[in-house]
């Protein structure tokens, strides 16, 4: 039953990735500049004057990777997303770039996070 609740998981990640490719946060660095769909536990979040952070694999500031929301755009979501999220396994599809040295997604959009 769980496999193939994995499976529906995966099959909606990917329906609504448009052929994204699923890849691991760990191994984000390797697809800089790609359009690719992370899934894991959001394990710290920050919400800030002008953007939220959502931090998966590892809490700051040893995530693997950092989904951000500029200010503009947190209105789309229902609530505060640093409060949506936490806690809960998400799939986030994105342009994988680099702040800093470490690797982010910025999401413009509600739907391109999917609590699992």
């Amino acid at each position: 039953m769980k496999k193939l609740s994995l499976l529906f998981l995966l099959c909606g990640v990917a329906f609504y990735a448009k052929s994204q490719t699923l890849v691991l946060a760990k191994d984000a660095a390797d697809y800089l500049g790609k359009n690719v769909t992370i899934c894991d536990s959001v394990y710290s979040t920050k919400a800030l004057d002008k953007l939220t952070l959502i931090n998966l694999g590892g809490a700051f500031p040893k995530e693997l990777i950092t989904v951000v929301v500029n200010k503009e755009d947190i209105a789309k979501f229902p609530s505060e997303p640093s409060t949506m999220f936490m806690g809960n396994k998400i799939c986030v599809t994105g342009i994988v770039s680099e702040f800093k040295g470490k690797k982010q997604i910025v999401v413009t959009d509600p739907k391109q996070i999917i609590v699992k």
